[in-house]
C-alpha cells in the first residue's frame, strides 16, 4: 500500500500515533470546547459543582483527529456520562448450506488482527437538568452543562469527515476519539465514527428540563488497548487486566489493603502469567 494512502479503518496509521496519545492525555486534563468557537475554556461547570460537593468523578471525553492535532488540543468533556452503552461485537463470518452440510466462511481483519468486525455501540446519553445552575464559586447562575454538551455534541457529529491537511500533510480520516470510562472498561480509548443515522432524541413537554431518548450509534475502528487479538494465541488480555487493576484497585483509596491483599496477589500473579505466556 502506498504510504500516502490510508484506509479509514487502519486507524493506527491514521496519524502520528504517539502524538495523538500525548494529545489525548492533554485533553483528559479538562480542556473542552463548551460551544465557544475554537477557544477552549476552563473546567466544565459540572466539575466545579463536583468540587463544591466534594465528589470525585471521571468524565467521558470525546474529541477528533483534527482537534487533537491542533497546537492546543480540544475536546468535549461530558457533564453526565452516558446512561448505558450497548455493545455489538459481530464476527467477520457467516454460515452457508450446501449439499454436504454447513460451511463456515471467515474473513479476519488484517489491520486489527481479529475475527471481530468493527464494534458497534449504541450510546444512550443523559443531559441532566437543563435549567440554569447556581455556582457558589461564581456567585451567579450559569448555563447548564447538559445544554452545552448537547449543542457541542451536535457539532461533533457534524465535524468534517476529513482533516484539513496541507501540502506536507494530506487530508486523512477525521476520526472521533472517545475516552471511555466504566466499571467494565475503566480507561480505554475508542477510535471510529458515528453512524450515518446520526442522533436521535425527544424534546418532550412532559419532561421539558431534560433531553429524552437521546442516543447515537458509534462504529469502532480500533481501540487502545485492543480488546481482542487472535495473534496473542487466545491468552488472557494482560493489558486490559492491568488497566482495570490500576484504575479500580491501585488508585482506589477506599479499599482496605489488608482485607484485599490475597485477592490482589492472585490478580497480580494472573497478570504476570498472562504477560509471560504472551
Amino acid at each position: 500500500m502506498p504510504s500516502d494512502i490510508i484506509e479509514v479503518n487502519g486507524s493506527q496509521g491514521n496519524a502520528a500515533f504517539d502524538a495523538l496519545v500525548k494529545a489525548e492525555q492533554e485533553v483528559s486534563q479538562d480542556i473542552l470546547t463548551k460551544g465557544v468557537a475554537d477557544e477552549p475554556l476552563d473546567l466544565p461547570n459540572s466539575q466545579k459543582r463536583s468540587a463544591q460537593n466534594l465528589v470525585t468523578r471521571t468524565p467521558w471525553i470525546m474529541t477528533t483527529t483534527e482537534w487533537l492535532t491542533e497546537p492546543q488540543p480540544r475536546a468535549l468533556v461530558w457533564a453526565a456520562n452516558p446512561k448505558d452503552i450497548s455493545w455489538q461485537m459481530t464476527q467477520r463470518s457467516f454460515h452457508s448450506k450446501n449439499l454436504f452440510g454447513t460451511v463456515l466462511h471467515v474473513w479476519p481483519d488484517p489491520y486489527r488482527g481479529t475475527f471481530y468486525d468493527e464494534y458497534r455501540l449504541t450510546i444512550n446519553f443523559q443531559s441532566g437538568n437543563l435549567m440554569p445552575v447556581f455556582l457558589r464559586s461564581e456567585d451567579s447562575f450559569v448555563v447548564s452543562d447538559g445544554i452545552a454538551n448537547f449543542y457541542d455534541f451536535m457539532q461533533l457529529v457534524d465535524a468534517p469527515k476529513l482533516t484539513t491537511g496541507d501540502k506536507n500533510n494530506p487530508p486523512r480520516a477525521n476520526l472521533v476519539h472517545i475516552l471511555y470510562n466504566s466499571n467494565l472498561f475503566p480507561k480505554i480509548t475508542l477510535m471510529g465514527m458515528f453512524d450515518s443515522q446520526g442522533i436521535s432524541f425527544t424534546d418532550s413537554a412532559d419532561d421539558p428540563n431534560n433531553v429524552a431518548s437521546w442516543s447515537a450509534q458509534f462504529v469502532v475502528y480500533d481501540s487502545i488497548p485492543k480488546l481482542s487479538n487472535f495473534e496473542s494465541g487466545q491468552k488472557t488480555n494482560a493489558s486490559l487486566l492491568s488497566i482495570w487493576k490500576e484504575n479500580r484497585i491501585d488508585n482506589n483509596p477506599t479499599l482496605n489493603s489488608n482485607r484485599q491483599k490475597p485477592a490482589l496477589e492472585a490478580l497480580d500473579r494472573g497478570i504476570r502469567n498472562a504477560e509471560n505466556i504472551a
